[in-house]
């Protein structure tokens, strides 16, 4: 049997209704184009209820980000990846990303106000959550594959791999879509490619 979560306190679940309301008006409207009030009326509550919880909209902004970031999702999908060999591992975890972020239109949206209006503030602090537990699963899995990987320091594994994915992410849904076949054609098997063995030649010395 499965275990069995807890029921939400009501404060809990008024903010929970806040933050998804804020999200759907967000990406609708964008972040200058919603109000405070807007969000209170879409939650179901007088803007002074609001206010009991956020203190403004930029905090209900940071608080969106947050909680509606891939990571949390992302993450536990590379600690599951699977694969006979470094090669597979990385295909596998891609894949799983893939999937994932794909379901999620949105978070491009959120992306673009954190750019644009915040300047990465929220996603800077969120890093230094990304950071330790992309340390911890990707030193794992290079260590089981310990004879297949150059001596890379964690950290740069984390930040290469997540660029590697934001980098078919992005390309994917701002580009691919009218883009002509040859960009668009397995893609995916061509960034792991490109990640795990670089574009020279194998008789190309530097």
């Amino acid at each position: 049997m499965g275990v069995i979560e807890a029921p939400l306190s009501r404060g809990e679940q008024t903010r929970t209704a806040i933050l998804q309301a804020a999200h759907d008006l967000f990406i609708e409207q964008g972040y200058h184009g919603t109000s405070m009030r807007q969000i209170a009326k879409q939650a179901n509550l007088a803007l002074g209820g609001l206010y009991n919880y956020f203190s403004g909209k930029e905090q209900v902004f940071e608080a969106v980000f947050l909680t509606f970031h891939p990571y949390h999702e992302v993450f536990p999908l590379i600690a599951a990846a699977e694969g006979n060999n470094l090669e597979q591992l990385v295909q596998d975890a891609i894949r799983r990303m893939a999937r994932t972020v794909e379901r999620r239109p949105d978070f491009m949206n959120l992306m673009f106000i954190e750019l644009v209006e915040f300047h990465s503030i929220h996603a800077r602090k969120l890093f230094t959550t990304l950071i330790p537990q992309g340390v911890q699963i990707l030193q794992h899995l290079a260590e089981s594959f310990s004879e297949q990987i150059r001596p890379i320091p964690p950290a740069m594994l984390v930040r290469t791999f997540l660029g590697l994915f934001f980098g078919y992410y992005l390309t994917e849904t701002a580009l691919a879509p009218g883009a002509p076949l040859e960009f668009r054609q397995h893609a995916m098997q061509y960034f792991a490619d490109i990640y795990l063995r670089g574009i020279l030649a194998k008789n190309v010395t530097a």
